[in-house]
């Protein structure tokens, strides 16, 4: 190879300076995005680091203007006690609804959707609105049971839907008035929604959907898998949108457990899952041969990690600004598309990157 000349030299020098002034330029001219991107200080417990004036597990709202943050005057869910309830204007917790507080006190009204294993409506409960789903079909009832099941264990914490009661093949939830997260588009391109299609609450979306994951992973029963996830708009439609625009865990019928240390692996389902959006592993291995359920190898809780930087670009969308978050995750979601499942990042440690982004990219 010929030896470089000064002008190479200079030239190669010259392509990361651009990209420097270019990121800083563009950092500078969105509100949302803190212009002192180098203002640092060590931080022991991410172990790299991190923005002092910012806490990114701390949201303080004195002085900022309603809707800010992408939305306004939203209450936060209190969390209630074991085996109780408390929705939004009600100024206590409750028990859950049992078989005969459903069947003389709740008022069913018209179809929301209905599914494989579940028909939902809209319903009333001493003036609140409820959901009221029952089982479509028997064939469904072992998915309708452990989705009762597993509402009923992971009731502690705001990243899945609230139970307000159950009676055998009945169940009846929180309404979240906005509906499926597949629709996230739809509503920010409505007139209510339309000021808060921003960098800030797209991203609010983004961690809210990681940090639900990492709730998965990290359950009061164990390691639990996403398998009602094979494409993009199926993983969204497990979730509905908070006022305050987070993504709530809906659907809980398909969250099959993984545990190593006890050889317990997943298959999602018996068939042949053919989708360039799933994880190498949930694809059948053997070229030219047929299907066959019995020699399909089974995959752990990693296949969720694979699915997330696909899920995350979408929330994000394109608004001022979405490409600089997308810059700053660019690392760790390389990672999270690594073949060997081992090698990708557990949800913890991507929850740890995206608060570094935040406290980095975001001012309160």
């Amino acid at each position: 190879m010929p030896p470089l000349s000064v002008r190479d030299v200079a030239s190669l020098l010259l392509i990361p300076l651009l990209f420097y002034l270019f990121l800083w330029f563009w950092l500078d001219s969105d509100p949302d995005l803190q212009p002192g991107l180098f203002d640092f200080e060590d931080d022991e417990f991410l172990g790299r680091e991190t923005n002092p004036e910012s806490n990114p597990d701390v949201v303080d709202l004195d002085g900022v203007a309603d809707g800010e943050f992408g939305v306004s005057n939203v209450v936060e869910r209190v969390l209630c006690p074991k085996e109780s309830f408390k929705l939004a204007a009600m100024e206590n917790c409750l028990p859950w609804l049992g078989c005969k507080e459903i069947t003389d006190e709740v008022i069913v009204h018209h179809m929301l959707g209905q599914g494989a294993v579940k028909q939902v409506y809209k319903a009333t409960w001493r003036g609140h609105t409820v959901v009221y789903s029952n089982l479509t079909q028997q064939a469904f009832l072992q998915d309708f049971l452990h989705g009762v099941q597993m509402l009923r264990k992971m009731q502690q914490t705001s990243h899945v839907v609230q139970l307000v009661g159950s009676c055998h093949t009945t169940l009846l939830t929180e309404y979240h008035r906005l509906g499926s997260a597949e629709n996230i588009e739809t509503i920010l391109d409505s007139e209510e929604f339309s000021n808060f299609s921003n960098v800030r609450a797209r991203f609010g979306m983004a961690m809210s959907y990681l940090e639900a994951i990492h709730f998965l992973h990290n359950s009061p029963v164990g390691t639990r898998v996403m398998c009602d996830s094979n494409d993009l708009l199926k993983t969204l439609s497990q979730f509905l949108i908070s006022e305050d625009l987070k993504l709530v865990l809906n659907d809980l019928d398909a969250l099959p457990e993984v545990n190593p240390a006890a050889q317990l692996f997943v298959k999602c389902g018996s068939r042949e899952i053919k989708s360039d959006f799933v994880a190498p592993e949930q694809l059948w291995p053997f070229e030219n041969e047929t299907f066959d359920d019995s020699r399909m190898p089974s995959y752990d809780e990693k296949t969720d990690i694979w699915k997330i930087p696909t899920v995350v670009d979408y929330l994000l969308g394109n608004v001022n600004g979405s490409d600089v978050v997308r810059l700053h995750l660019f690392k760790v979601h390389q990672q999270c598309r690594n073949m060997d499942p081992k090698q990708r990042p557990s949800a913890k440690v991507l929850l740890e990157e995206y608060k570094r982004a935040r406290s980095m990219l975001f001012t309160v």
